[in-house]
């Protein structure tokens, strides 16, 4: 008897772990929980579509100009230490990001309003993270992006959800889903105003990383036709504002991290796969890019977000693919 009894409770300690890294540092207390993995249900989530729009962009006089798009949930976000990033490049190279790119301009909203630039489009620097403190990829790729396009303006429009499911929040059954619909408002809105700005603006590529929130076994066995039907309804409601040639989507792996277990290797098959649909799909592997989310902070890792250097490093890859569908036209 004492033999069951402790072997009931090592699995029930086992299996409250297990649930601890799902949850690890990515999942917002607001987000429904899943009581049977195979139950596919409903979301309707009151996403706040209220985009400030203040005047505060000069006038554009008409100049064609880049706008790339940064959508997903944390790793998109930006939960990368700031302080691991200065202590991994050095203090001259970190204040070279302190100080920001003005030729990359973002405009954010991140976690239903949580972090945002109200609005305004900001050089690209150290504060466009989720919180105080924290960064993401808007950083490598203004890096990048400024390098290919020294004498233009490159506009960012970032929109993240951290911790929230392809398969139940951005859609829901297949169709628009609460946050698919509150992100193409802000897509509208700003699109609209940058055109009011005389800005010839058009929309040439969507960055993506996302689906670390779908690695049950259920919900990765969605995720490529989750991807189709999302990718199909972003070119179709953005068609307005498409660069000549269409918009390229730009897809980042997951990691192979325990918080990503076990649908991690399911979830980045069918993001390979939605890749080859299209010669305007591009994926890119993290794994074999060697990005980890092992070491920060030290002596208690926060496995769901990359490592600082890794998170630079992801923005970078995305600068990279951005430049190359841009040459690719």
């Amino acid at each position: 008897m004492q033999m069951k009894m402790t072997t009931r409770f090592l699995s029930s300690i086992l299996l409250l772990t297990l649930v601890g890294l799902q949850l690890l540092g990515c999942t917002p207390a607001s987000q429904p929980p899943e009581t049977d993995p195979t139950e596919d249900f409903t979301v309707n989530m009151d996403m706040n579509t209220d985009f400030a729009v203040p005047d505060s962009l000069p006038d554009g006089g008409g100049q064609k100009v880049k706008v790339i798009l940064l959508l997903g949930q944390s790793n998109a976000s930006g939960a990368s230490i700031n302080a691991y990033l200065e202590k991994a490049v050095g203090k001259e190279q970190y204040a070279r990001y302190e100080a920001g790119f003005d030729s990359v301009q973002i405009n954010y909203c991140v976690d239903d309003h949580n972090a945002t630039s109200e609005g305004s489009f900001v050089k690209v620097d150290m504060t466009c993270g989720s919180n105080d403190g924290f960064f993401g990829p808007e950083v490598g790729m203004a890096e990048v992006l400024s390098e290919a396009y020294p004498d233009e303006t490159v506009f960012i429009l970032k929109y993240t959800m951290s911790g929230y499911s392809l398969h139940h929040h951005w859609l829901c059954q297949q169709q628009r889903g609460s946050i698919y619909n509150a992100c193409i408002t802000f897509l509208r809105t700003y699109m609209d105003y940058l055109r009011q700005k005389n800005y010839d603006a058009s929309i040439g590529a969507i960055c993506w990383m996302q689906g670390e929130s779908d690695t049950s076994e259920f919900k990765a066995s969605k995720y490529f036709e989750n991807q189709k039907a999302f990718v199909s309804y972003l070119r179709e409601d953005l068609e307005t504002y498409e660069e000549e040639g269409g918009i390229w989507f730009i897809d980042a792996g997951i990691s192979s991290s325990p918080y990503c277990e076990p649908g991690y290797p399911q979830i980045n098959e069918a993001k390979r796969q939605f890749s080859e649909l299209s010669p305007m799909n591009l994926y890119f592997s993290t794994i074999d890019a060697e990005l980890i989310t092992t070491q920060e902070p030290e002596g208690d890792p926060d496995w769901g977000h990359y490592d600082a250097l890794c998170e630079l490093e992801l923005g970078r890859l995305f600068g990279r693919y951005v430049v190359q569908s841009y040459e690719s036209r």
